[in-house]
């Protein structure tokens, strides 16, 4: 028996496993798949968040190039005039830190304003009048750091010039701060260039990458989230999975201990029973505790009962097998003919003069249960 609760308890507990590691895969998968979505919409909300504040700043240069007094002040080549007029236009543009309008062939560099205007800001102007530049940071770390953005000066389908607008950039900031990014970070890429960060970047577990591109511009949101259950939470998950199969063991060794013992008891029973009938003493109480044993109990106890009514009638209870002689009848008086079946052709044999009459005396006192025959 104990083999096999031990095999029971084995097989129960690999069960425990199996389902428990199932369902954590399953489980895991699914987190995953949530976390990859989650991540892909948190990036995608940032970049439409910066791409509309680009837009904001993109639509109030184009009109501040559709102003009358700019056109006439670059079609003037008044440096005086030129001066004053991006001044007034800082006034009415609150993130800008300098405006300057450019003329065609412009080269110089302008080092004496703050921020000052880089070889790559004069860069953007050249190619803006071609075509339409993306807007994007400039400038060292410090004050000279910018957002750069340029729109042409158009007059008659001519670019007669081209503003020069140097932003600040603090929007970026907070654009990534709102994400509110927990286990793991979010950071804007201009090329190579991380332009700002947001979350906990040194975050040491196992991280995807999600990626959402900032419309008219040429940055990227990269929304690094964390896909590692770290170690805490991988442990308490193992927990989960090794505590059931522990409290299995346990169940079966504590089921095993209490059967075992009922089961001693019930053979102590037994066993008095059987000693009892071998030393013909009279049927006693055997108490048992699992139900099954009253079977035997009540086997036996017949038994004993028919032993006696052999050794009653002088019989040798060996000459009486299963298939010669009905013993519950025999027991409870039935009304049988027992010379019949006590002398059927397996035995060729008669019964004795004086057991016959015996029988024959005791018959009245036998009774035929109701509907056996």
């Amino acid at each position: 028996m104990g083999r096999l609760f031990s095999l029971l308890a084995v097989i129960a507990v690999l069960m425990v496993f199996v389902a428990g590691g199932s369902i954590y895969w399953l489980s895991a998968a699914m987190v995953a798949q949530a976390r990859e979505d989650e991540a892909a919409a948190v990036a995608k909300a940032v970049a439409s968040s910066l791409s509309e504040q680009i837009d904001l700043f993109s639509r109030a240069l184009d009109k501040m190039a559709l102003d009358p007094e700019v056109v006439n002040a670059v079609t003037g080549v008044d440096p005086v005039l030129l001066a004053a007029v991006a001044a007034n236009l800082e006034k009415h543009f609150p993130d800008a830190l300098k405006i300057r309008l450019l003329l065609p062939g412009s080269g110089e560099l302008d080092e004496q304003s703050v921020p000052r205007m880089g070889f790559a800001d004069l860069d953007m102007v050249r190619e803006t009048f071609t075509a339409n530049q993306l807007p994007a940071i400039q400038g060292g770390k410090g004050p000279d750091r910018h957002l750069a953005m340029t729109s042409r000066i158009m007059q008659h389908d001519k670019a007669v010039g081209v503003i020069l607008a140097s932003l600040n950039y603090d929007f970026i900031g907070k654009s990534l701060q709102a994400a509110a990014i927990k286990d793991g970070y979010i950071e804007l890429m201009q090329e190579k260039s991380v332009l700002g960060v947001s979350g906990d970047k040194n975050d040491t577990g196992q991280r995807e990458i999600a990626q959402a591109p900032v419309t008219n511009t040429d940055w990227k949101i990269n929304y690094h989230y964390n896909t590692g259950s770290g170690l805490g939470k991988s442990t308490l998950i193992v927990i989960f999975i090794i505590v059931p199969g522990l409290i299995s063991i346990l169940a079966f060794f504590v089921v095993h201990r209490k059967l075992s013992n009922l089961l001693t008891q019930d053979l102590g029973s037994i066993i008095k029973a059987v000693k009892d009938m071998m030393t013909h003493k009279a049927p006693g109480s055997y108490p048992v505790n699992l139900s099954e044993m009253n079977a035997v109990i009540s086997t036996l106890v017949q038994f004993k009962r028919f032993l006696d009514r052999c050794e009653d009638f002088k019989l040798d209870a060996t000459l009486v097998s299963e298939d010669d002689f009905e013993l519950d009848y025999f027991l409870l008086g039935a009304d049988l003919d027992f010379k019949e079946h006590f002398s059927k052709k397996d035995h060729n044999s008669e019964l004795p003069a004086d057991i016959e009459n015996a029988f024959k005396k005791n018959r009245q006192k036998l009774k035929k249960p109701s509907g056996r025959k």
